[in-house]
């Protein structure tokens, strides 16, 4: 387990994964507050979201001239600025696109979308890595797709809603449904460190059997499977939030990813790996889908932009705060310690979405 150890661009490797992932999603939460609070307010919300999908294109093609990693903060931080710019509206538009009985269908399907992405981008990635591409040549065929989606989105994607709504003051407070959902969102957030981590762990849980460039290949393969867990089972997910409730679907999954860090703590071996797989990926996409149709259950369509600029705001400032705790724990305490707070946390979490929230 030496590897682990070791310094990744100056920095020990656990740090350096926690202030990356951590920033990243901090600054792109404090765009989602600003940009749903402002798409309630303008007609042309749509033309906002397309300018985020193509800043986030930018950051990434940063990414092709990095040389140390502070330079990486930077490019990726611009890539989920232009995330934050976009989230809040696409999440708005999708909401008001389909019927309320349906939401955890549809969020459900476009999380499903979404992580087989996240499965097919890594494994192009993998191939053109093995057959001798560099890192640069990587980012540049990830542009390609990027690219595409801005185009995409600007061409097919029609608003719902056809004119300005009539803006609602901020001295209208939002449901409280909305913010008794909003406390154990925080909780889950705060506990929900990154995947990343995981993988770091993945490599650990075949060592010392494996050698280092056997355990970074378990570890790539973890990546790939735990994506494609996610995109197998978000859109049944959904479809059960549509059918028994909202509120248990998403406390089970808040709960599966504290089982996921049990595992994390004391698995070992093959078949451990493959649990921790399908922990880790039966959770987010279906956390993600079912916290977004359930926020658009509580709140009217007119506000839907404010209400995810902030579920995804208060997401965002956890995922900065669980990450940089996360990469400090692992450094300084060790990794189990990692896993622990966030086992606690995230079951905490769903606790007391079962007690707040009916649905």
């Amino acid at each position: 387990m030496r590897w682990l150890n070791r310094n990744v661009l100056g920095i020990g490797v656990a740090v350096a994964v926690g202030l990356v992932e951590g920033i990243a999603d901090g600054s792109s939460a404090v765009v989602k507050l600003w940009s749903g609070w402002y798409s309630d307010r303008i007609a042309w919300r749509k033309r906002l979201a397309v300018g985020g999908y193509a800043t986030t294109i930018v950051g990434l093609g940063l990414l092709v001239a990095i040389t140390s990693w502070p330079q990486i903060i930077v490019a990726r931080a611009l890539a989920w600025m232009g995330r934050g710019l976009r989230q809040p509206i696409r999440s708005a538009m999708l909401a008001g696109s389909v019927d309320r009985s349906d939401l955890g269908k549809a969020f459900g399907f476009h999380e499903a979308l979404d992580t087989a992405g996240a499965l097919i981008g890594p494994a192009i990635a993998f191939v053109l890595l093995a057959a001798g591409g560099s890192f640069r040549t990587v980012f540049w065929v990830a542009l390609i797709p990027g690219v595409l989606c801005v185009v995409l989105f600007a061409v097919l994607t029609r608003d719902p809603r056809h004119e300005r709504a009539q803006p609602v003051s901020l001295r209208v407070p939002l449901p409280k449904g909305f913010w008794r959902l909003m406390l154990p969102v925080a909780m889950f957030g705060t506990g929900n460190f990154a995947t990343a981590f995981f993988t770091l762990r993945a490599a650990q849980m075949v060592q010392p059997e494996l050698s280092h460039a056997a355990a970074l290949s378990a570890a790539v393969g973890f990546y790939l499977a735990h994506n494609a867990v996610g995109a197998a089972v978000s859109f049944p997910a959904g479809w059960l939030a549509d059918r028994v409730g909202k509120t248990p679907v998403l406390a089970a999954a808040y709960a599966t990813f504290a089982v996921a860090c049990v595992v994390g703590i004391f698995g070992h071996g093959w078949i451990a790996l493959a649990l921790l797989a399908l922990l880790v990926g039966a959770q987010n996409p279906v956390v993600a889908s079912v916290e977004s149709s359930l926020t658009s259950s509580l709140v009217e369509e007119r506000r839907l932009g404010t209400a995810f600029g902030i579920l995804n705001g208060i997401n965002g400032v956890g995922d900065l705060a669980s990450s940089i705790v996360a990469g400090v724990l692992w450094t300084f305490v060790s990794p189990s310690a990692t896993f622990t707070a966030g086992a606690v946390l995230c079951l905490a979490a769903s606790v007391a979405l079962s007690r707040l929230i009916r649905m």
